[in-house]
């Protein structure tokens, strides 16, 4: 078992009505959550770093500049994940493993504070964003500059495909560790090769699901996003088949916590 803890690193403003198709036309808070995973062997371990204040400088200049139009970031030094833990106690060199689930911003923006973390993402997400620089990465959302130097030397790439443990929801898992803390599962659709992770801890379940659905309402009541967003996606067809696995997989495991990444709604009720 782990132990987790929900936290955030900035936000961007969303129209609600696109986030979720019929809704209020007004803006709401996308906050760049992320998880400190606790385990009891390999340590303090994160599942994606939310923002950083270098997202700032880093897309400064086009075409990366189009991910400041898009998105009304506000994030200040204090609110930085390394400054975060470090205000707990926790240093960056005691990171041992940084999850990534996806390559967009608001998850490894705080990537390069980790000197000594080990890297783990699905194979495919990678394969999608490597060596991309440009229009070409920005159509996956991707900004190079994000990603340490050294990043392919401390990179774990997982396969979804090879995953030992099935569930009937959502398919194949991998058991990162072998030992059933931390399962992870593909999620594709939202960006290439997006994966999730689902924690065994001592207070239940958690099924961190990242952007698979953006609110609770997705997944809870099947109110899906503004047809509009479909801009923003790799695969609305696959983003779909995942929305309904979530659905299944809550309905079947209704005592599961499912966090979605942006989800002010769970992330206060998580908070108190």
């Amino acid at each position: 078992m782990v132990q987790f803890q929900l936290k955030a690193a900035g936000f961007c403003w969303a129209a609600q009505h696109h986030a979720m198709r019929g809704a209020a036309r007004k803006d709401i808070k996308f906050y760049a959550t992320y998880g400190i995973i606790r385990h009891p062997k390999h340590g303090i371990i994160l599942f994606d770093t939310g923002y950083a204040t270098r997202f700032f400088d880093y897309t400064s200049k086009y075409p990366y500049k189009l991910y400041q139009h898009l998105t009304k970031v506000k994030i200040n030094e204090a609110e930085n994940v390394v400054n975060q833990l470090k205000a707990d106690g926790i240093e960056a060199n005691e990171v041992t493993y940084i999850i990534i689930s996806h390559f967009h911003a608001d998850h490894i923006a705080g990537l390069k504070d980790f000197p000594n973390s080990t890297f783990i993402c699905n194979r495919t997400a990678y394969e999608a964003i490597k060596g991309k620089s440009g229009l070409a990465a920005m159509k996956h959302g991707f900004v190079p500059a994000f990603l340490p130097d050294d990043f392919e030397n401390r990179l774990q790439l997982v396969n979804i495909e090879t995953g030992t443990y099935v569930d009937k929801d959502l398919g194949k898992l991998v058991d990162l560790f072998g030992d059933g803390s931390i399962l992870l599962c593909d999620l594709d659709g939202h960006a290439v090769g997006q994966m999730g992770a689902i924690l065994n801890t001592a207070e239940g379940i958690v099924f961190l699901v990242a952007d698979a659905c953006w609110l609770e309402e997705t997944y809870k009541e099947g109110k899906m996003p503004h047809f509009i967003t479909r801009l923003l996606f790799n695969s609305w067809t696959n983003f779909v088949t995942n929305v309904n696995k979530i659905r299944n997989y809550h309905q079947n495991n209704p005592e599961t916590l499912i966090i979605p990444c942006h989800c002010e709604k769970t992330m206060r009720r998580v908070f108190e």
